[in-house]
């Protein structure tokens, strides 16, 4: 009676009673949390039989029948009942679940008797408290639900697993688990497009292009025009800037040049079971998270990383020995990655310093938020433990002034320190420094081995061995920028070659204007990520002082916010001459 209902026997109500007198028989196929409808049947019986007894009159069986049950919190397992469920339905199944890189199977969850699991008691209760505390501040962005995941990144096994933050809520749908829930990953994503670029050649050193840019897309007509978060471009990035500040912009152009098809393959191969459409189906989008994924996956790919790129299979009992699975990435893909994620100063540019994603020990750490604010999330490990942590609402409401570093960033930091001080975590390096690298001093503008010209050098890791080339940016007094940062140079009046400067001039001359940005007849989509001052075009033409209008109405500088309908795009130079384009926005 007060496991149930919470109550003492002589307050049972009869509906309560008939429920309690229908549960000897078979308490766990008549338990209402597994299954109510079961419950429910079994309970109309024992109260049918009662009526029929003359146990209750007529008026009583009615008024009971019509009883809604709710049951105390205490009526399961309060603790991790997610995660019970879990072990429980997938029964036998388990036993048939492989691993995305293996043949094995796990031995089957038993039907009956004692099934002793992996989690972890205190480090469960532990999160329910740090979820508890965090509360208030969630709802004040309107969040409702929590998930976080832990994994002992040696064994394999899940430490904890908890799927709402609260089981028995019933106004945001607490018995749903979102550990397994499919969500959009947003930006925790992005760490396996640079896996990827570093096993086929790249390193932390090399240099992308955070520069307006557009690309084309599968539906013709229409090109993907990315945009940073902060609606800023920095021009050339290393690899580590890029990842580290997590800049959408140089993501997608990496993604562009190794091709979704590949990236594709490998975050199948890493156990992103859930991403089974085409390549062309998820577009650029897929580095930037745009497709759907559950925590407990992210958080098994993430260990990956942390095993020094060789995967793992997670296991749910402590009965079930550690599954040898193959390797990954190489160390140095392994290595590179951790070192990035875990680097707080490189962060900071973009994220700051002294906030929830700083440890006393190194951690490595990414955030993400998902398309219109619906999803944020922060993933991170150390040697020990991988940590995964989503906020968010079951009904897909977008969440108010919300992202990885406000919402899930704050319990990331408090449950990783939990997680630490219950597996020792935190001692001596990530992934050890695997032969073959080294650290050089590099041009911090060009990723290149520095010149004499060079003002800002860094030093970074490469390749043991790779061919050197020296910067050839930097001259004496100038930057010769290459060709794809030349217009992002002058509009940020960056010093340039005097052949640049050259080389601008017959377009001056020339007997006609033409619009370089847009090209005529392009389709823009805006970005429901992005907020709305974030989400402009980049004007340009092939001549200087030109003013520009849109649908007849001038505009000042060189930037129109985009707004859906179809725009005619006018530029009148200082000699009279323009030109016209037409854009259609979605």
């Amino acid at each position: 009676s007060r496991r149930y209902f919470g109550c003492a026997p002589e307050n049972l109500t009869v509906a309560q009673a008939a429920f309690l007198a229908s549960l000897p028989q078979r308490p766990t196929a008549f338990n209402p949390l597994r299954d109510p409808k079961a419950a429910a049947r079994r309970q109309a019986r024992v109260l049918g039989r009662m009526r029929d007894l003359g146990m209750i009159d007529i008026s009583a069986f009615n008024v009971a029948r019509a009883e809604r049950l709710r049951f105390s919190p205490a009526a399961g397992t309060t603790l991790a009942q997610h995660f019970v469920d879990v072990v429980l339905s997938r029964g036998e199944s388990e036993g048939s679940q492989r691993s995305a890189n293996s043949s094995r199977r796990a031995p089957p969850v038993p039907r009956r008797g004692l099934i002793r699991t992996t989690l972890d008691a205190r480090l469960q209760t532990d999160i329910l408290g740090i979820i508890s505390a965090q509360k208030a501040t969630l709802l004040e962005h309107g969040a409702t639900s929590v998930a976080v995941a832990v994994l002992d990144n040696r064994t394999g096994e899940w430490l904890a697993w908890e799927g709402s933050g609260d089981y028995f809520g019933e106004s945001f749908g607490g018995a749903i688990d979102g550990v397994t829930a499919l969500r959009q990953p947003g930006s925790t994503l992005k760490p396996f497009t640079y896996a990827l670029a570093f096993e086929n050649g790249w390193s932390p050193a090399s240099v992308l292009a955070d520069v307006p840019q557009s690309f084309p897309t599968a539906k013709e007509g229409i090109v993907y025009v990315p945009r940073n978060y902060d609606g800023a471009y920095r021009g050339p990035l290393r690899v580590r800037a890029a990842l580290a500040g997590s800049q959408n912009v140089p993501a997608v152009a990496l993604a562009s040049k190794l091709g979704v098809p590949a990236l594709l393959r490998l975050l199948r191969g890493v156990g992103f079971r859930d991403l089974t459409k085409t390549a062309d189906y998820y577009g650029l989008g897929l580095t930037l998270g745009d497709a759907e994924v559950t925590l407990e996956q992210l958080v098994t790919a993430y260990a990956i990383f942390a095993r020094g790129g060789v995967a793992v299979h997670p296991r749910f009992l402590a009965t079930t020995p550690p599954v040898a699975e193959p390797r990954v990435f190489s160390p140095t893909t392994a290595f590179w990655i951790t070192d990035i994620l875990a680097d707080s100063r490189a962060r900071e540019a973009v994220f700051g310093s002294g906030g929830s994603l700083d440890f006393p020990f190194p951690v490595a750490v990414k955030t993400g938020t998902s398309q219109a604010y619906h999803d944020n999330w922060t993933v991170g490990y150390t040697r020990e433990v991988t940590v995964g942590v989503w906020v968010g609402n079951f009904d897909r409401r977008p969440l108010r002034n919300s992202t990885g570093i406000t919402g899930a960033g704050p319990i990331f930091h408090a449950v990783m320190l939990a997680a630490a001080h219950r597996t020792g975590s935190g001692q001596g390096e990530i992934v050890p420094r695997p032969d073959g690298v080294e650290r050089q001093p590099v041009c911090a503008t060009s990723g290149l081995r520095p010149s004499l010209h060079c003002p800002d050098i860094e030093s970074e890791w490469v390749a043991a061995g790779a061919p050197v080339r020296f910067c050839d940016w930097h001259r004496d007094g100038f930057v010769s920028w290459p060709a794809e940062f030349q217009s992002w140079a002058a509009a940020q009046r960056r010093a340039s070659t005097p052949d640049e400067s050259q080389r601008r001039e017959p377009r001056l001359a020339s007997s006609f204007l033409e619009i370089v940005n847009p090209p005529d007849g392009a389709t823009y989509l805006v970005d429901p990520t992005l907020r709305g001052e974030f989400q402009a075009l980049r004007l340009r033409a092939s001549a200087g002082g030109v003013r520009w209008r849109v649908d007849g109405s001038a505009i000042e500088g060189e930037e129109w916010p985009l707004r859906p309908g179809r725009h005619t795009i006018v530029a009148v130079d200082r000699s009279g001459r323009s030109d016209a384009v037409t854009i259609v926005v979605r």
